[in-house]
């Protein structure tokens, strides 16, 4: 074979190498996959109503413990109840809530500070128990599993979660997984 055959040959093998691999590209990209989501949605705030025990306006006083166990990373805060929007709150409660290490000493982070933040003390929140204790008696606490920065003010908020409590989620929206179709990739 002369030199000009080697690299023609070589070329078109080079361009369907490159088109087989950009056709499964972009078949694998359109086939799509199917997840399932489990747990209720916190962008909601009557779900997070509906779902929880007890919902109040509290500001952290103070952070009390942190400890990992297995993995997982845990924040207990002392906080003092401004207002119970439902449930029972006792005037100073001690409430945990999972957070992983923010990078300085003493500072934590969660997946989505915006519906889940880090307590911080002399800040305001709205925080939402499932489980836990709320009484405040000495060696209790509570688990927060949502907690957002409570920039209403304590009568906005106050305001704004009455409409969620008194709102009931459509049935689909309390469900505790739906599928949900993402692309491959």
């Amino acid at each position: 074979m002369t030199m000009h055959v080697k690299i023609w040959v070589g070329g078109c093998l080079a361009a369907a190498v490159a088109a087989a691999g950009a056709a499964w590209f972009t078949t694998a990209q359109e086939t799509g996959t199917t997840h399932t989501v489990c747990g209720p949605d916190l962008g909601r705030d009557d779900v997070v109503a509906a779902r929880s025990r007890a919902v109040a306006v509290v500001e952290a006083v103070e952070n009390t413990r942190y400890r990992e166990d297995g993995g997982s990373a845990y924040l207990t805060t002392r906080v003092k109840t401004l207002e119970t929007l439902k449930g029972e709150f006792a005037d100073t409660v001690h409430v945990t809530q999972g957070v992983k290490n923010g990078g300085s000493p003493g500072r934590y982070a969660t997946e989505d500070p915006d519906r889940y933040a880090v307590l911080e003390p002399g800040r305001q929140y709205v925080i939402a128990v499932q489980s836990g204790s709320t009484t405040g008696a000495a060696g209790t606490e509570a688990w927060a599993w949502y907690a957002e920065p409570a920039e209403r003010g304590l009568v906005g908020e106050r305001e704004h979660w009455q409409e969620a409590i008194a709102t009931p989620p459509e049935t689909a929206a309390i469900s505790a997984c739906e599928d949900i179709d993402a692309p491959a990739g």
